[in-house]
């Protein structure tokens, strides 16, 4: 699998999650001390919380998503590595995050990394289980939310933006929910979009969700627009 990456990208959130997050400790600390050392200081210490709030919650966020076994751009290489090079994995290059072309158009990966009992009972409806999660989502972890909307909202922009460039192509673009954390109790039966634990892709890929390739033309086409080197297919 060839992997292109927008480096600049993910090296510019992992300083802010490196970095924000003692940033912003550093500063409610600062707050604190004054509280107790000089109380007639009580306007630095209020003006103090806010960006020391601030700081710690979006570090959190980009720690989450950036930094660490659990990157999403790493753990998702890690869920799809032994693909051959008919597949080339795009990352925050296009108006989707995480992108994979292969012989049969686009796939559209959604990167979760909650651990606990994730459900889906219907579209639109997921519950999420784990000790503690209220102190882990208010130091800046990512609440679960509604995948199946958040993967396909992905899609419509990149079908709005494969449309003005290839007018005259009909490129398919699917989605998919991948769950790279090793401890997540995943039960997603009922997504109308597939989600899988990270292990499973592949033979989601290799399997049910293999596609006829697309003709050529086509396919040079979608090459040249995404920019990467066509598809060597029989590889």
């Amino acid at each position: 699998m060839r992997i292109i990456r927008n480096e600049r990208h993910i090296r510019g959130r992992s300083f802010i999650g490196k970095y924000a997050v003692p940033a912003g400790m550093l500063t409610l600390l600062a707050g604190l001390l004054v509280s107790f050392t000089k109380p007639e200081w009580i306007i630095f210490t209020v003006v103090s919380l806010l960006p020391g709030f601030f700081l710690s919650v979006v570090g959190g966020y980009f720690l989450d998503r950036y930094v660490g076994p659990l990157a999403h751009h790493d753990a998702l290489v890690a869920a799809l590595k032994g693909l051959d090079s008919r597949y080339t994995l795009l990352q925050y290059t296009l108006p989707a995050a995480h992108v994979l072309l292969d012989p049969g158009g686009l796939t559209v990966f959604l990167v979760k990394t909650q651990a606990g009992k994730v459900t889906c009972q219907k579209a639109e409806r997921w519950k999420h289980q784990q000790r503690g999660k209220f102190f882990r989502q208010f130091a800046g972890q990512e609440s679960l939310g509604i995948p199946d909307y958040e993967v396909e909202r992905q899609m419509r922009k990149l079908e709005r933006w494969l449309a003005k460039r290839l007018p005259d192509v009909e490129v398919p673009v699917r989605g998919c929910i991948v769950f790279v954390n090793p401890e997540v109790e995943l039960d997603a039966a009922a997504s109308p979009v597939p989600a899988f634990y990270g292990k499973k892709v592949k033979a989601w890929l290799r399997g049910r969700g293999k596609r006829d390739s697309l003709p050529d033309a086509d396919s040079h086409q979608l090459a040249d627009a995404l920019g990467v080197e066509p598809q060597r297919k029989g590889a």
